[in-house]
């Protein structure tokens, strides 16, 4: 589906190259095969490579994986704000840099990540901060660190944090419905967060923001866009047929059953939308 309308501009994320690997510094099992009982290397390492890829949907729900055994984990903190640099969800970002800094003040990829969001988000004192504090690491390394080359890469990306080019919301907005179509979950879930950064009520966004991340397999973060989809628009169908799927796939047996009754009884209710609710049903009821 594709919209055109009159509108004000969005923000086009700059995708930042995230470094090859970050040392991770937690332990644990490699016999375990199941996502959830995973080893958090095995799943930190699955998940850098996807954001080597670009595949930053992906990288999320792993990286959630690893955060919630070793939620103070400098290193995967510092790669779940990469991740969401990359999907363009910038106050998400400077969450999971700010940690990574704050475990690990002297992390120099962290400090020019976190610096560079401040300056896109319009903070030049949280921005002056961060690259004072590598100035401040430059200055101590004199060049004769392992971090020299990554001092100075934070520095540069600091400074080069720009005014970013815009794009109209309903431009915006049909990128991501491309992106969707051709299966780049990343690079949709980007485009649906520019356009509600700008229209934080445009539940068409929330919607496919929410389809795009149930398809990358972050389903915490689809119900959330689906839950603020439904809120906006309380007869979206589509967004309940998701959401009862998604609940399923969490376990949350009872949750999806209500969904679908929800959508039976409305069916009984409106016979015209028959065709938009069984087509909903069907999505719920997918394996």
């Amino acid at each position: 589906m594709k919209r055109y309308m009159l509108a004000a501009c969005a923000v086009l994320s700059i995708a930042l190259v995230a470094p090859a690997h970050a040392q991770y510094t937690g332990g644990g099992s490699a016999e375990m095969p199941r996502v959830d009982t995973m080893d958090p290397t095995a799943l930190y390492n699955q998940a850098v490579d996807y954001i080597g890829k670009n595949d930053f949907a992906r990288a999320v729900p792993l990286l959630r994986e690893v955060l919630a055994k070793r939620d103070g984990d400098p290193a995967a903190n510092l790669m779940m704000g990469v991740a969401q640099i990359g999907l363009n969800d910038l106050p998400e970002a400077r969450r999971f840099l700010s940690r990574a800094v704050s475990e690990k003040p002297d992390l120099a990829d962290a400090l020019g990540r976190l610096g560079w969001v401040e300056a896109r988000l319009g903070n030049a004192d949280g921005a002056g901060k961060q690259r004072a504090a590598l100035a401040g690491l430059k200055a101590k390394c004199n060049g004769a660190c392992p971090q020299a080359a990554a001092i100075d890469v934070g520095i540069s990306l600091i400074d080069s944090a720009g005014a970013a080019p815009k794009v109209s919301i309903a431009a915006r907005f049909n990128q991501g419905v491309d992106h969707l179509a051709a299966r780049n979950w990343s690079a949709a879930v980007a485009a649906f967060n520019d356009v509600l950064a700008a229209k934080p009520d445009d539940y068409e966004a929330a919607l496919m923001k929410g389809q795009a991340l149930s398809a990358a397999g972050e389903l915490q973060g689809a119900k959330a866009a689906l839950e603020l989809a439904l809120k906006l628009q309380p007869g979206l169908v589509e967004a309940k047929g998701r959401l009862g799927w998604i609940e399923k796939k969490l376990g949350n047996a009872a949750g999806a059953a209500a969904y679908r009754a929800d959508l039976v009884a409305l069916k009984e209710r409106s016979p015209s939308a028959a065709a938009a609710i069984d087509a909903a049903i069907k999505i719920l009821d997918a394996e």
